[in-house]
């Protein structure tokens, strides 16, 4: 008789994430499970979405050994196991990827204090991904003769998951990498030197959107408006370059309008015109001043506010340190560019896998505070971080879960590190033989 686990809730609500029956139907779209007869597409998306379990690695033979442990199928070979990471299997991830970005709802975090205004806080970066020299011809490095990609990620600060995740080689501008339409309407968008753009702030402010941006330390806008006066003998800033004066300046705050000039369409010879807004606040340990382009209207919003909403993108680069260290992102030992794409979309779908489990695990421990009439039952006592590191400990129980609920049974153990243990180069000579035997060559 096959063992039966108790009843979970975390499993329920990643099968709802992630419904059996569509990855199966998706999985018959692109044809895999027709060519690969010993190909089951939920285990192994189990097998590759939780596969970051505390002293796990993400090498191909590490997901075999995972996949033959929970599949018990201890007759698959590595060179087949490495085939179905072919293009259809990234499309399906990709598409498996896509889907959970538009629709999973890890349970939103209301926005509060000087953000409860926005529909949502949109923060923009990429980060680099260095990779085996060997992978040059596809994912071009930085320097020449070097290997890398590019992780474009745009985060909701709602939700804390990526509404946007694309792969480049790591040459390709961030610019290039984010559209720009409706999806920004109502949301304020993070922007740093990366995206410094007027263009790219003109449209955001057309669809409706905010921005806050650093400025590059260099501009040097003509100043056509203060909107902040200062009593006393202060220096008068309008119609004046904003390098001319800040040498000058000795006040916490500035506060004024500026005019841009930018093409108006990209790769055009028509120049547009805006005025945005221009704020700074000074630095007392340096004596300089941090200043920040934005669309948000100064009655709402001081200066010091702008400040502080700029201190929050700050969360995608924690992210983006969660990706590398907890998910993966820095462990691609491979060239092979179809398996590098299938493990950067894996770490991202580890992650959102991640993120629901974390809110069913908050989910639960307030029904249990409120049933048993705990006075503190709305306090957080589950913060996201200790959550996240319960749920990497502990994966590897969480797959055996999805498992058996699959279908499968506990693997026969013997048999397991039988087949583990064997060496799949069997012809190759060994040191102690060649001493033994070999010829002194």
């Amino acid at each position: 008789m096959p063992y039966t686990p108790p009843d979970s809730v975390v499993v329920e609500r990643i099968q709802r994430a992630f419904p059996t029956d569509e990855l199966r139907e998706r999985a018959r779209a692109t044809n895999l499970v027709e060519r690969q007869r010993k190909f089951d597409v939920v285990a192994l998306f189990y097998t590759l979405s939780l596969g970051f379990a505390a002293g796990s690695d993400r090498s191909i033979q590490a997901f075999l050994e995972r996949y033959v442990e929970m599949a018990d199928c201890e007759k698959l070979t590595y060179a087949s196991f490495y085939d179905w990471f072919s293009p259809a299997f990234v499309a399906l991830l990709r598409e498996i990827l896509d889907d959970a970005i538009e629709n999973l709802d890890p349970g939103r975090n209301q926005l509060r204090g000087r953000l409860e205004a926005f529909r949502d806080v949109l923060i923009v970066d990429a980060t680099f991904i260095s990779l085996y020299q060997d992978a040059s011809d596809v994912y071009t490095g930085l320097r020449e003769d070097t290997a890398g990609a590019k992780l474009h990620l745009t985060e909701s600060l709602a939700t804390g998951l990526p509404t946007r995740f694309q792969t480049t080689d790591a040459t390709t501008h961030e610019r290039s990498q984010l559209p720009t339409g409706r999806w920004v309407a109502g949301a304020l968008v993070l922007l740093d030197l990366g995206f410094y753009d007027f263009w790219l702030f003109d449209r955001i402010d057309k669809n409706g959107g905010w921005f806050v941006s650093r400025v590059k330390v260099n501009a040097n806008f003509e100043i056509v408006e203060e909107l902040r006066t200062w009593p006393g003998n202060s220096i008068t800033l309008e119609g004046k370059s904003v390098q001319d004066v800040l040498d000058d300046l000795h006040r916490q705050e500035i506060d004024v309008r500026v005019e841009l000039s930018f093409d108006r369409k990209r790769g055009s010879r028509t120049r547009a015109t805006r005025t945005f807004r221009l704020v700074g606040v000074l630095n007392e340990e340096d004596g300089e001043y941090h200043l920040y382009l934005t669309n948000l209207p100064v009655d709402d919003y001081s200066a010091p506010d702008i400040a502080q909403l700029y201190r929050a993108r700050w969360e995608i680069e924690l992210l983006f340190k969660e990706l590398k260290s907890r998910f993966g992102l820095d462990e691609i030992n491979t060239t092979d560019a179809y398996i590098i794409e299938a493990l950067i979309i894996m770490a991202a779908i580890s992650l959102m896998m991640s993120r629901v489990i974390i809110d069913e695990l908050q989910k639960l421990d307030a029904k249990q505070r409120e049933s048993a009439d705990d006075a503190e039952a709305s306090s957080p006592r589950l913060p996201r971080h200790r959550c996240s590191t319960a749920v990497e400990r502990h994966s590897h129980l969480i797959h055996l879960y999805l498992m058996l609920e699959l279908g499968y049974g506990l693997p026969d153990l013997d048999a397991l590190l039988l087949w583990a243990s064997r060496d799949p180069n069997p012809h190759r000579p060994r040191l102690r033989e060649e001493v033994e035997s070999g010829e002194f060559g």
